[in-house]
């Protein structure tokens, strides 16, 4: 698919991001199609949750552009971003049901936070969207009484519940096993195939990346390094993008970069903490491998929680989301 000849959904346009000084998205660019499934891949925290994070206004870039059908959202107030929002509907990745609402009342709650339908109306819909994942002879139990691909399965149902533009999801199959991470996949793909939905999927299952991207992105300091269509991507001639889909079999990246994947850290920089934990011969031979690469701005390798720590966005109307913590184990 290309996106010149499509209306564009989701544009980032050098976008760029530091935290905490540490430079987290450089002139990052790209296009969403409507109704395609665009799928971001990439190694585990290098900045794809933060591009979430503002492709929805909880984050602003330092500079660059961010429209959504046409809306540039860094420069849009609080009201206007909260209205925005409503165009979403976001799949987290444990899939974030309120504990003590059942299954109906978990999806219902959008649609009583955001709209004024009867009571009729909003029973109509959610019968729908339970339908839909499958789940509605199950429609009175609790997040505490079925299993995690259940989970995932209500919570796309609360995540759709107001039709909406885009979906975003984090992780879909993370977890499941490989039965009903495939359900998870045809859901994905009969919400755009059906119902015609833009859905932007970050994921590390490249099985499930080939089944329902119509394009993927590869992420890689700060940037997209290839976006192109599975088959494309399958057959990628660039040594990092070899080496993550094949995880670790063919291709290669730096050693600079595969220290700051395995140590959890920016290229060249050893954190006190790791330095602590490993003895003295281990923390010099692991500087002086950094050290005979050419010298070159360092792109973090993020945690959530860091990200979190490192920018905190102003107050937001209260969330439909709850705590993780108030979850059932």
């Amino acid at each position: 698919m290309s996106a010149g000849s499509y209306e564009i959904a989701v544009s980032f346009t050098d976008v760029s991001k530091k935290l905490s000084g540490r430079q987290i998205l450089d002139h990052l660019n790209f296009e969403v199609c409507k109704g395609e499934t665009f799928v971001i891949i990439g190694y585990s925290g290098t900045g794809k949750s933060v591009t979430l994070r503002h492709m929805v206004g909880l984050m602003r870039p330092d500079e660059g552009s961010i429209r959504i059908e046409g809306d540039e959202i860094t420069t849009m107030s609080r009201h206007e971003l909260e209205i925005m929002r409503r165009r979403f509907g976001v799949l987290f990745q444990s899939g974030a049901l309120i504990a003590w609402l059942t299954l109906f009342e978990n999806v219902e709650l959008p649609l009583l936070e955001h709209t004024k339908m009867s009571k009729k109306k909003r029973a109509e819909i959610v019968q729908q969207k339970l339908e839909i994942v499958n789940l509605w002879q199950d429609r009175d139990k609790y997040p505490a009484e079925i299993s995690g691909g259940m989970k995932k399965r209500a919570g796309l149902a609360r995540a759709i519940a107001l039709d909406p533009d885009l979906v975003l999801y984090d992780e879909p199959s993370s977890g499941l096993d490989p039965v009903i991470a495939n359900e998870i996949d045809k859901l994905i793909n009969r919400l755009r195939d059906e119902h015609g939905m833009t859905q932007i999927v970050v994921t590390h299952d490249m099985d499930s990346a080939y089944t329902i991207a119509n394009r993927i992105a590869m992420f890689h300091k700060g940037s997209m390094l290839q976006i192109g269509t599975p088959d494309e991507i399958q057959t990628s001639s660039i040594p990092e993008v070899q080496h993550f889909i094949t995880g670790g079999k063919e291709g290669q990246v730096s050693r600079r970069s595969n220290t700051a994947i395995i140590r959890g850290m920016a290229p060249g920089m050893l954190s006190q903490r790791s330095a602590e934990a490993m003895d003295a011969k281990e923390a010099e031979e692991a500087e002086a491998a950094v050290a005979t690469e050419e010298p070159q701005e360092g792109y973090v390798l993020l945690s959530e929680e860091e990200a979190a720590k490192s920018e905190s966005p102003e107050p937001e109307p209260r969330s439909l989301e709850p705590e993780e913590s108030h979850e059932n184990p």
